[in-house]
């Protein structure tokens, strides 16, 4: 009896180590600790960043902006917004607005619109050197 259990003690042991010397770690296993640092990194940026202005303060700003340079900036009604092909369709509070002017000047007002507050542009139109440019500001 004692030879049995012996017999079956060395067969278990020696199946074991035959099956443990078969199973392979990943690759990265030894790189996981690097990795793991790596993401907490990237958390911990992406939480250091701003949070987003109200949207009352940043459409304040943008009218500010265009209404300093002389370009028309024109809330888009209800309606306008119906006929609008494109827009922003995304999760956020926005209100958006139409620039009217000179080309080179609402291009710049545009920019510096986006520089200062979060802006998507969106459809424009040149029609006898007056263009009309389509941008919706996002907040909370």
């Amino acid at each position: 009896m004692y030879i049995a259990i012996l017999a079956v003690l060395v067969v278990s042991l020696k199946v074991t180590m035959y099956l443990s010397e078969g199973r392979v770690l990943p690759t990265d296993y030894s790189q996981i600790d690097k990795v793991l640092n790596d993401l907490q990194g990237d958390i911990d940026s992406i939480n250091k960043l701003p949070v987003l202005p109200k949207l009352e303060a940043s459409w304040r700003t943008a009218n500010a902006i265009s209404l300093v340079s002389g370009v028309q900036f024109k809330p888009l009604d209800d309606e306008s917004k119906g006929e609008q092909t494109t827009g922003y369709t995304g999760p956020l509070r926005n209100w958006a607005a139409t620039l009217t002017g000179d080309p080179r000047v609402v291009m710049r007002i545009a920019r510096n619109i986006q520089s200062e507050v979060p802006a998507f542009l969106y459809d424009y139109s040149i029609t006898g050197g007056i263009m009309k440019l389509t941008i919706t500001v996002v907040g909370t």
